[in-house]
């Protein structure tokens, strides 16, 4: 807000955009919501009169994308005054998807996509494992982080109204949570009207979180046309209930894979959306191990932003070659890291030590993050890291 024109404050419902907003203190203030059907039908109304404002001034907009016209009429404002901190602007889907948005604020505003709680802010510990993992500088040993300590968190997330929650009443709120997005939020960045098709394409999505899978096999276990397919899926990941994992192909080896993989945005949503319980995950090796593959991504992804600075993708190629994230930082010095929702072993480096041999160019390290106790070392930058590590 300091140095640009304006901030666009991203993100899913209830991960606490109006919270972060609302903490802000500027010299002058206005704040308004969309959520309210007045001001939203002023703003409609006139949305060039609505976004002025006095000089030194900041306007707050909650909800911004349900009055497209607006965004047009703030960056008629702003490409006549270049003036920092003018506009504040938040909202629940993503502003690429909205409707009727011919332009976008593109070199105008910042852009900050906020997430779910990490384990490390719910522990009170700085967002520094990455810094950490590649500098090769892990603790010995991360007390207290069972399996089924893993996915025990996994199942609360990182929603930060249900932290406390019990598990029936946690269910309750996601099952509502995901209900209200479908049926209302998703008028903001779409014209699809066969809810039941888009509710089904979400439970599967949730049911093949962090697989691979082709659009075809989507299609037809949905009874729906691959566009439709598609576009259900673009959906989806407008209302940041998953995000699509580039492949990492910076390379010219022609066996490289080139599909993305999808990942629900908080395992929670995952677990309670699907009606699991926490002893049948613990005993079933496929829903453990994608659940916490999906805990392990939140945690990465919200560090990497915090941070700054890193590029996440996964690595599959078709020798059946798979590393679950690459993270590159931005001077090209690779992690990749392995997931294992139970105990590490050699055999979970042999992909890791492929890569590093075969493609990778610079300093490369490879992790298996898995639910021990013990930092254990594998060879030269090759490390068997807990999981809890993450949260540290």
């Amino acid at each position: 807000m300091k140095v640009r024109r304006g901030v666009n404050l991203t993100g899913a419902r209830q991960v606490g955009k109006s919270t972060l907003a609302g903490m802000l203190e500027f010299p002058s203030l206005r704040r308004y919501t969309f959520d309210d059907k007045l001001v939203r039908g002023i703003a409609m109304d006139d949305p060039n009169g609505f976004v002025q404002h006095a000089e030194g001034e900041t306007i707050v907009i909650d909800e911004i994308q349900k009055v497209p016209d607006a965004l047009e009429a703030i960056k008629m404002v702003v490409d006549e005054d270049s003036t920092a901190g003018q506009y504040l602007l938040t909202g629940s889907s993503n502003l690429h998807f909205a409707k009727a948005i011919k332009d976008s604020l593109a070199g105008r505003f910042g852009k900050v996509r906020l997430r779910t709680l990490a384990l490390g802010e719910i522990n009170g510990s700085a967002p520094n494992f990455l810094q950490r993992a590649f500098s090769r500088d892990f603790d010995s040993s991360y007390a207290g982080f069972s399996k089924r300590d893993v996915i025990r968190a996994a199942f609360r997330g990182g929603y930060p109204e249900i932290q406390s929650y019990s598990p029936t009443d946690r269910n309750d709120w996601v099952e509502a949570y995901v209900d209200d997005l479908l049926q209302k939020d998703i008028k903001d960045v779409t014209e699809i009207r066969k809810l039941h098709e888009l509710r089904s394409t979400a439970h599967w999505l949730f049911a093949h979180t962090a697989q691979f899978f082709a659009i075809d096999e989507l299609a037809a276990k949905s009874a729906i046309a691959k566009v439709t397919a598609q576009n259900y899926m673009e959906a989806l990941k407008a209302l940041y209930l998953f995000d699509s994992l580039p492949a990492w192909t910076k390379t010219d080896y022609g066996m490289v894979g080139k599909r993305e993989k999808w990942m629900a945005t908080d395992s929670a949503l995952v677990a309670n959306a699907l009606g699991w319980d926490e002893e049948s995950v613990y005993m079933d090796e496929n829903r453990s191990g994608k659940l916490v593959e999906t805990w392990a991504y939140q945690q990465l992804a919200s560090i990497a932003e915090a941070e700054g600075g890193y590029a996440i993708t996964h690595y599959r190629d078709n020798r059946k070659r798979e590393i679950d994230f690459m993270v590159e930082r931005k001077d090209g010095v690779m992690l990749g890291i392995e997931v294992k929702a139970g105990q590490a072993s050699i055999g979970d480096f042999r992909h890791l030590k492929w890569f590093a041999s075969n493609l990778a160019k610079g300093q490369f390290t490879g992790i298996v993050l898995y639910s021990g106790t013990n930092t254990l070392r594998f060879g030269d930058g090759f490390y068997a890291v807990p999981l809890a590590a993450l949260g540290a």
